[in-house]
């Protein structure tokens, strides 16, 4: 009987051994979980931070780019004569008005993209009025880059082709411009420097376009 007893004790206390190992095990496997879970969480939520701290950066980097396009095209065309450059003060206009929608706090991308775009073609555009109203004071030297212009001025032909028949809201207009723009800048391949001001202006017409302009 005291055998039985010490036989009976010891089966006790073994399943009680197996029983509290088991416990453990389980408890250390949900403490592991619990933190990979924990980390996982960490690491998605940082990796999100990283992308809005990165989108926040580009964004102001394109507002300040807009910003400073807007600022040389103004001074540029305040040297104009009165009564004067009436289709770049337009475009200047609506530029500005993109930016001011691009700083809201709710603005998209790509309202961001449309203001850069038409604020440095009124840029280039206000350069080449510029020039051509002072052209006797350009240095008669050679370009070294026409071979180069003549690829880009292609090279932007061919991405207004693509985006022709692109339906548009309020760049309905500025399609044809910025066709006209090339045929312009081909048409004066005498004078380099207006041609690749009014190449640049055309390129940047289209960067708006393809962005939804």
């Amino acid at each position: 009987m005291a055998k039985e007893m010490i036989r009976s004790g010891k089966r006790e206390q073994a399943g009680k051994g197996k029983a509290l190992g088991k416990g453990k095990i389980e408890a250390h496997l949900k403490k592991h979980a619990k933190k990979a879970v924990k980390h996982a969480a960490k690491k998605h939520a940082a990796k999100h931070a990283k992308k809005a701290v990165k989108h926040v950066a580009g964004q102001d980097r394109g507002l300040v780019t807009a910003f400073h396009h807007m600022q040389r095209a103004s001074v540029v065309i305040s040297l104009m004569e009165k009564g004067t450059g009436g289709d770049l003060r337009d475009l200047l206009e609506r530029g500005v008005k993109l930016y001011r929608a691009a700083v809201e706090e709710d603005a998209d991308e790509k309202t961001l993209l449309r203001a850069i775009g038409v604020l440095r073609a009124a840029e280039h555009l206000s350069l080449a009025g510029l020039y051509a109203a002072r052209h006797k004071h350009r240095q008669k030297v050679a370009t070294p880059e026409q071979a180069w212009l003549e690829q880009f001025i292609a090279e932007t032909d061919g991405r207004l082709e693509t985006i022709k028949g692109a339906v548009r809201g309020k760049g309905t207009d500025l399609h044809p411009v910025s066709v006209e723009l090339l045929r312009q800048a081909e048409d004066v391949d005498h004078d380099a420097h207006l041609a690749y001001e009014l190449a640049m202006a055309a390129d940047a017409l289209c960067f708006a376009l393809e962005n939804g302009l």
